[in-house]
């Protein structure tokens, strides 16, 4: 049997994630992920990559995320925290990035619900970052794809940002939307279209 996350959100709702299958399940039922309600409206991405390809890119991916948030959390706890890694991604990030844009991490790696508007859980997700951007504080993905999808990562953070709100980590929908980007040499900020506060009804029964 695979193992269960429980994660209890600040609204109180009990989320349960089975990272081997990528699954969310709430009160027993299984609920989509934000990336398969995504996937519904505009297409998966991936389609025409091989599977072996994919499956690598994807590896390489969770390591660059989970040692991120660690040394996140790391540096949290101990602000003289050394960070030592063999990936560009994770040296970039915190060499180059963080000081360029001047991001200050607030919360990392959180599970969120999506609500509809009859008060039903439509869907379940995990943003990468709260941080402030400057003065502004943003919900923030980490990308370590060779290229961003716009309307893809668009359409993604605004889903996160509304689940946010509704999961009670943010009490307003006025954040900034941003992806930093880590590939290879490439670090960078890229700044994110804040669409309507009703865009994510149209995601909903699709």
């Amino acid at each position: 049997m695979s193992d269960k996350e429980y994660h209890v959100l600040p609204n109180g709702l009990v989320v349960t994630f089975i990272p081997e299958t990528h699954q969310y399940f709430v009160k027993g039922r299984e609920v989509p992920s934000i990336t398969q309600l995504l996937d519904r409206k505009y297409g998966n991405n991936y389609l025409s990559v091989k599977p072996e390809i994919l499956k690598k890119a994807s590896e390489y991916g969770t390591v660059i995320h989970e040692q991120l948030a660690g040394y996140i959390e790391a540096r949290k706890a101990d602000p003289e925290y050394v960070i030592e890694s063999t990936y560009p991604e994770i040296n970039n990030y915190f060499t180059f990035v963080e000081k360029i844009y001047n991001i200050r991490p607030i919360i990392n790696e959180k599970v969120v619900a999506l609500y509809d508007q009859q008060g039903e859980v439509v869907a379940c997700g995990r943003f990468d970052m709260i941080a402030y951007v400057g003065d502004k504080l943003s919900i923030v993905d980490f990308k370590t794809t060779s290229s961003i999808n716009r309307q893809h990562v668009t359409g993604q953070l605004n889903l996160y940002l509304t689940a946010a709100y509704q999961s009670g980590y943010i009490d307003n929908l006025d954040l900034g939307l941003g992806v930093i980007h880590l590939s290879g040499d490439k670090a960078r900020y890229v700044p994110m279209t804040k669409l309507s506060d009703t865009f994510y009804l149209t995601f909903i029964n699709i």
